[in-house]
């Protein structure tokens, strides 16, 4: 056990040795980029993120509503020279209705979490996972993280990503998206 968790950790502090990121073995299903700004996704099963939290200490019913929700991995990378704002309340889904839904922030679901009696340790896992509601990259900072939707919209639908620089306001889309399934 040992030996596994002095391997992890070198992993996760030394990582690759040739310029490549964690970010960069992945494959995503969607991409779209504005300039050096780009924005990654992929629709994460139910089935898949209720065995990540569970494995964290939810028990399957504190969970599920969770992880029945519309979610995503999401990768952004901000690649320019100008910091980036990323604000998820910004974010809409524009179902092929054309009905826009916004993105349930982390803390709507802490809110759950505490009603529902998740074991605290639980909880940090959750919020580490998460895309956060508000976050401020740097020059090559780049973070991935999970995210729902507070319903699924008719698909296949749009992804409308806003960020903000020193330029202004600007938004990234991502087509033909839809909410994976078990």
């Amino acid at each position: 056990m040992k030996t596994w968790f002095a391997f992890a950790l070198a992993a996760l502090f030394l990582g690759p040795r040739d310029g490549r990121t964690q970010e960069d073995d992945i494959e995503w299903r969607h991409r779209a980029a504005r300039g050096a700004i780009v924005l990654t996704a992929n629709p994460l099963r139910p089935a898949a993120r209720a065995a990540f939290y569970e494995a964290r200490g939810f028990s399957a019913r504190q969970v599920r509503p969770y992880s029945e929700a519309c979610g995503f991995s999401f990768g952004f990378r901000n690649g320019g020279t100008t910091p980036v704002v990323v604000k998820l309340a910004d974010w809409r889904a524009i179902g092929a209705d054309g009905m826009s839904i916004a993105f349930k922030p982390p803390e709507h679901w802490d809110a759950e979490w505490e009603r529902a009696r998740v074991p605290s340790a639980a909880r940090i896992a959750f919020r580490w996972a998460q895309f956060q509601s508000e976050i401020a990259f740097e020059p090559g900072d780049w973070i991935m993280g999970m995210a729902t939707l507070e319903r699924a919209p008719v698909a296949p639908f749009r992804l409308v990503a806003r960020y903000r620089d020193t330029r202004g306001n600007h938004e990234i889309v991502l087509d033909q998206i839809d909410c994976a399934r078990d």
